[in-house]
């Protein structure tokens, strides 16, 4: 991983940490350090530099990524996008911020009105809307209340279970609440209209009629390449599936997100410490749907931009989630300071006091993986109840530039932002940029991916719970495919007509044609 030296600056921001890791050390035992702490003081931006994304209050969304900036380019950039996509939405405007909302108010406790990229599509929406409806879909309005039982990213088929089995390996993630963790897969305009605008002989890509006809490209043009957008200029620098130059939605490249949400308390006692919303979450033991309140607790912000043609993969956390492993003890997270957090004396995903009298299901073994469910009589023997909770810790330390960044992002918030305790965890971005080409199989290039596994898995405790020292996102997501029918069917081959094929992705052992990195291609089609 190549690293960039921490500017001058954020020096004070690392010294002023250690005050902050020994106030955590003392929630662990269950202390509070004092109630009432000293105003936050500005600090110099670590982002300051040449070349790197600055990060400023407002709902600026960048627009490229240089390599050349490094680690320190791709988190500035990311804290940035972080704060255009959660600024309150335009309530007339889909997917775009609201300019008359004023920073002082980003981040208010309690507000669930919903933020930018909820006002993005959902993924399943998408792909599950008749042809030709789907695109009227941007226009729609967006529901008040999300509900949060969708199909799995992994392919589940067990709808019920959906909205749960996001976690890794298709298993659930339980806080020490009981609570069962939620989530959500959206897209942003960009990507929407690429996927249902591109259309063969009456297939758009939400089939795999469609997207083995995009993938094929012509002439060795186009091909299932999504949005990266116009750049800074805003220019037309994408092209459709046969290679005819296009601009798509907003002209600021494919965004996916993808977020984890746990139902909060009903007496609203946490929502000052989260983004919240309102949301029906089913119980997969009973089916009972429920309408609750429910806080952010990991983002996902995935950005194909110019300059960054492997995407940029940006991860963030609420701060209670869970300690970082220590051979097989744990340790306080090292955070920024930030005068404006409130301690509050234990984690959402981890009981530092933890026996195998109070976890007789997981005997306190970090980030064990879960067996057989419960159903609702408890059955089969030896199953796994849904409302276990379990012991969940960061295998991978947060380093020194990211915490140096989001000290700084504090520095500029609201003192009363619920977005005071959320920190970025790490940022995947493309050292050596290669484009991908019309007719491109799995696995694609990774782009000399940076930070790679090899130098630490870039992970999220709720996202990727089960995968913290298996896999990061590239490892996973070059090898995404298209959709795949069951059975041989007639095949649309882009600009020549329609004909019975025998498509790569049907052969048994051989390649598949990729997706440009997305799994919403192969885990959301339905026809």
């Amino acid at each position: 991983m190549r690293r960039l030296g921490l500017p001058r600056s954020a020096v004070t921001v690392c010294a002023g940490a250690l005050a902050l890791v020994l106030a955590v050390a003392l929630m662990v035992i269950g202390e509070r350090p004092p109630a009432r702490v000293a105003a936050a003081q500005a600090q110099a931006s670590p982002c300051n530099v040449f070349g790197v994304q600055p990060v400023t209050l407002t709902p600026t969304l960048p627009t490229s990524f240089a390599s050349a900036t490094a680690q320190l380019g791709a988190d500035c950039m990311a804290w940035q996008s972080f704060i255009s996509l959660n600024w309150a939405a335009d309530p007339n405007n889909p997917g775009q911020p609201d300019p008359n909302v004023p920073a002082s108010s980003f981040g208010a406790p309690g507000d669930t009105s919903p933020k930018v990229w909820e006002t993005y599509l959902e993924a399943s929406a998408v792909f599950s809307a008749p042809q030709g409806s789907a695109k009227t879909l941007w226009a729609a309005e967006r529901p008040a209340i999300k509900s949060l039982v969708r199909v799995s990213k992994q392919g589940a088929t067990d709808l019920s279970l959906s909205g749960i089995r996001q976690a890794g390996d298709g298993k659930w993630l339980t806080s020490q609440a009981g609570q069962l963790t939620y989530y959500e897969v959206r897209m942003n305009q960009d990507e929407y209209q690429f996927i249902t605008t591109n259309v063969f002989s009456g297939s758009d890509l939400t089939t795999y009629a469609g997207q083995a006809a995009c993938a094929a490209g012509q002439n060795g043009k186009g091909g299932l390449i999504l949005p990266a957008g116009g750049g800074a200029t805003g220019a037309t620098l994408d092209a459709d599936c046969l290679g005819n130059p296009a601009k798509y939605g907003a002209n600021v490249g494919a965004i996916e997100i993808k977020a984890a949400w746990v139902p909060l308390p009903s007496d609203h006692s946490l929502d000052y410490r989260y983004k919240t919303a309102v949301a029906r979450v089913t119980n997969p033991d009973t089916g009972q749907t429920t309408q609750v309140t429910v806080g952010l607790v990991g983002l996902h912000i995935i950005r194909k931009v110019q300059g960054a043609p492997q995407f940029v993969w940006a991860t963030f956390e609420q701060i209670d989630n869970s300690p970082d492993e220590a051979g097989g003890g744990f340790s306080a997270p090292a955070l920024p300071a930030n005068p404006h957090q409130k301690a509050l004396g234990r984690y959402t995903y981890f009981n530092p006091n933890c026996t195998t009298a109070t976890d007789p299901t997981y005997k306190c073994q970090h980030n064990a993986l879960p067996g057989p469910p419960c159903d609702a009589k408890g059955q089969p023997a030896g199953c796994y109840p849904y409302s276990a909770p379990m012991q969940i810790t960061r295998l991978v330390p947060v380093d020194a530039t990211a915490n140096a960044v989001t000290g700084y992002v504090w520095s500029l918030l609201p003192a009363n932002s619920v977005y005071n305790y959320y920190r970025l965890i790490n940022v995947q971005w493309p050292n050596s940029p290669t484009v991908v080409k019309a007719g491109s199989t799995v696995p694609l290039p990774n782009g000399d991916i940076t930070p790679s596994s090899k130098s630490g898995i870039v992970a999220n405790t709720t996202l990727e719970t089960y995968q913290q020292s298996k896999n990061a996102c590239m490892d996973c997501h070059q090898s995404a495919p298209i959709a795949t029918p069951k059975t041989l069917r007639t095949a649309l081959v882009a600009g020549r007509g329609t004909t019975k094929v025998q498509p790569k992705n049907l052969v048994k052992g051989s390649a598949s044609l990729a997706s440009d990195y997305s799994f919403v291609f192969v885990s959301e089609t339905r026809r």
